[in-house]
């Protein structure tokens, strides 16, 4: 019973999952469309992640003290409904495109912010230990699985509607994965300790995340090197649109094209770490990831060709899955079980802090310098990062032992 309750809820978290994709792809579609500018495409991609980044302290308290599935449901609830009111907008003013669809992606930005960390908190209390690198590869498996079929299914669709319209898929997507939230009712949680916690003060629980992960140099240098890999990232992301589009000059299909070939290609090599962790670590795994992400974003930053750009951001974005799930694994021996949620969001603020800055460097130097130098510049950070941050830590990561020594590793 426990087992298919679990598929329940992690097949609602595909079809969620898949609405922000088809999110995802609709947004700079229908931004770039209206205006043909790569700076609002950049602005846009910056207004998106401030509201993600800001609101994650709070997603940290809200998941500890009232529980993830009850923050995870209601996150995806408001979602669904701000997309189905963002396509009544449109409808009746259809000259205030950018300021209707950048506030749709700040607000669902905002309750991504609180499913991330609600999910987070809430997979290390319905799976063993032993069992969390795979838990993590199949949540890994489903976001990028999901980046494949939402590009597929919104550039099929756009044979018949308008970018506008696939808002509807992503509202209907977010409202299913609302729905799979009860079904995880009685497993596993403690809700003495919520109540304890609801009675704690804000600033002292922020205090205690602060501490935890100022007193753990290991966390902070995975912050680094994650503060790195989103950089890279979110530089692609930014302009994949424009890029395809402007740049390369190809029509609205390829984006999708591109979508679901960086999403074919991360699900493969996810697919694939069962046979790797049979010849390498996790961490071994992660600094593999890292260093071809880097590769991947100077190839964007050199090539002249569209399927040489394929290629680097395939590679840019495909192999994050892979150096997720060394992340994400890693940090849990690190971190208190009554900690996760404040600890783990602000970690994750920290993460993706660069990913707005990157939606800034494309807003303020999009027009003046090629964006492909900043490509260039973003990947020769990679090297020196791998070198202070990457290689020291082989010697004290949890996830470069064994597996036997990892297991009756004590947790600090």
């Amino acid at each position: 019973m426990r087992s298919w309750r679990i598929r329940v809820f992690l097949g609602a978290r595909v079809l969620s999952t898949m609405g922000d994709q088809v999110l995802q792809f609709a947004v700079p579609l229908i931004i770039f469309t209206a205006t043909g500018s790569v700076s609002l495409a950049g602005l846009a991609f910056l207004v998106e992640w401030l509201p993600r980044l800001s609101s994650l302290p709070v997603a940290g308290l809200l998941a500890d003290r009232f529980g993830g599935r009850r923050v995870y449901a209601v996150s995806d609830s408001v979602r669904a409904a701000a997309c189905l009111l963002t396509v009544l907008a449109l409808g009746h003013w259809p000259g205030h495109v950018f300021g209707w669809t950048t506030a749709l992606t700040a607000l669902c930005a905002f309750c991504y912010a609180q499913t991330f960390i609600a999910l987070e908190s809430t997979i290390p209390q319905l799976v063993p230990a032993e069992d969390l690198p795979r838990a993590q590869s199949v949540l890994q498996i489903i976001n990028s699985g999901s980046s494949v079929v939402g590009p597929a299914l919104g550039g099929l669709m756009l044979l018949w509607v308008s970018p506008t319209q696939l808002l509807w898929v992503s509202g209907a997507a977010f409202a299913v994965g609302a729905c799979g939230v009860p079904v995880l009712r009685g497993l596993g949680g403690s809700t003495e300790d919520r109540e304890s916690a609801v009675r704690r003060s804000v600033l002292g629980d922020l205090r205690v995340g602060v501490r935890a992960l100022a007193g753990t140099p290991i966390l902070l240098a995975l912050v680094g090197l994650t503060m790195v890999v989103n950089l890279m990232a979110g530089l692609a992301m930014a302009t994949g649109a424009p890029l395809t589009i402007g740049h390369f000059h190809q029509r609205d299909s390829a984006f999708a094209t591109l979508q679901i070939t960086v999403g074919v290609f991360s699900v493969g090599t996810l697919l694939l770490l069962t046979w790797l962790l049979r010849h390498l670590s996790v961490y071994r795994v992660g600094a593999v990831s890292f260093v071809l992400s880097a590769a991947g974003t100077a190839l964007i930053g050199v090539s002249q060709l569209f399927p040489l750009y394929v290629l680097g951001y395939g590679l840019c974005l495909g192999m994050n899955g892979l150096f997720n799930v060394f992340i994400r694994v890693e940090r849990l021996h690190w971190i208190a079980p009554a900690q996760r949620g404040r600890v783990i969001s602000l970690i994750v603020l920290l993460n993706q802090s660069t990913l707005p800055l990157a939606g800034a460097l494309v807003a303020l130097a999009g027009g003046r310098l090629s964006v492909r130098v900043l490509f260039l510049a973003v990947a020769a950070l990679a090297w020196p990062a791998y070198v202070a941050l990457l290689r020291p830590l082989r010697s004290r990561a949890a996830t470069a032992r064994p597996p036997d020594a990892v297991a009756a590793a004590v947790t600090p």
